[in-house]
């Protein structure tokens, strides 16, 4: 690629020159080149062929002596072979399994009166698109970006069933104690992140926040033998939006990522906030293929 884009670089003042006004277009062996002169800007555009479609892999800008690159996008649908090599990426988990760890307070290790139960919660996660933006020439530093979607399952206390007084959670105490006692909803998340990244291949820092916004939870309480469920409702409202800090840790394809809840998911009764947060571990699908794709050009 490095040698494609000197050689046109070594054409651009004959371009420049040309009668026709339309676009030049170059083909070299599976790529097509298309080089556009507007005043005094130069783009050159370079194809990948993918069947029968062209897919655009990286763009240049050529202006006063200066040379603009175009950001990258990643995606989990992009074929491996249509990866871009640059090195400043995204880097978020395309799939991720975490543990959940509610609380009274954003920084506190209590639970509280939420009685919210961290053994056997979870949840699962995908993230469908990402970008970067580099702010140095290096690309060692920049801004992320993605799109995300969780699905959070999260225990009770098998002693309390839960229900709801206008906005909060209402306990009621359960004797015996009920079989199952949790409630499950989806998380749309949209992170922007600070990333700092020495080397790609080696290890990745991001710092920064998340948009959240949620659906209701749908409830479940199993009873024990000889009671019933009734009073108790199948769904509990949520706040619907909220916001998150966000931390990740990346060696190669695997990550390392926590969320801590700033703005509480539900309010109890007697006023107490309960906060979400989690810890997970995740992998970049899309590192991975290059990683394998890289290996397999050594052999």
């Amino acid at each position: 690629m490095k040698h494609l884009i000197f050689m046109l670089a070594a054409l651009l003042p004959m371009l420049a020159f040309a009668a026709d006004e339309n676009d030049t277009t170059f083909t070299v062996k599976d790529k097509k080149i298309v080089v556009d002169v507007n005043d005094d800007k130069t783009v050159v555009t370079v194809y990948n062929k993918n069947g029968y479609e062209m897919s655009k892999t990286r763009e240049l800008e050529f202006i006063d002596g200066q040379e603009v690159e175009r950001v990258y996008v990643g995606s989990p649908f992009v074929p491996a072979e249509n990866l871009q090599n640059i090195k400043f990426r995204p880097h978020y988990p395309t799939v991720w399994f975490g543990f959940t760890a509610p609380s009274k307070g954003v920084f506190s290790s209590s639970k509280g009166d939420t009685h919210l139960r961290r053994s056997k919660s979870f949840e699962l996660g995908f993230t469908p698109w990402s970008v970067a933006f580099p702010f140095n020439k290096a690309r060692t530093f920049g801004l992320t970006a993605a799109v995300q979607v969780a699905w959070v399952h999260q225990c009770f206390q098998k002693d309390y069933g839960v229900s709801q007084d206008g906005d909060r959670f209402v306990y009621t105490q359960l004797d015996p104690r009920a079989k199952g006692n949790n409630m499950n909803y989806a998380a749309f998340r949209l992170p922007v992140m600070l990333s700092y990244q020495e080397d790609y291949s080696n290890a990745q820092m991001s710092l920064g926040l998340s948009f959240e916004v949620r659906t209701n939870a749908s409830y479940r309480l199993t009873p024990a033998d000889g009671m019933t469920t009734d009073g108790y409702p199948d769904y509990l409202r949520l706040r619907r939006c909220g916001l998150n800090l966000e931390y990740s840790l990346s060696i190669g394809p695997v990550i390392m990522s926590a969320t801590v809840g700033l703005t509480p998911l539900f309010k109890t009764q007697t006023g107490t906030n309960a906060y979400m947060h989690s810890a997970k571990l995740g992998v970049d699908v899309l590192e991975l293929c290059r990683m394998l794709k890289g290996n397999g050009k050594k052999k």
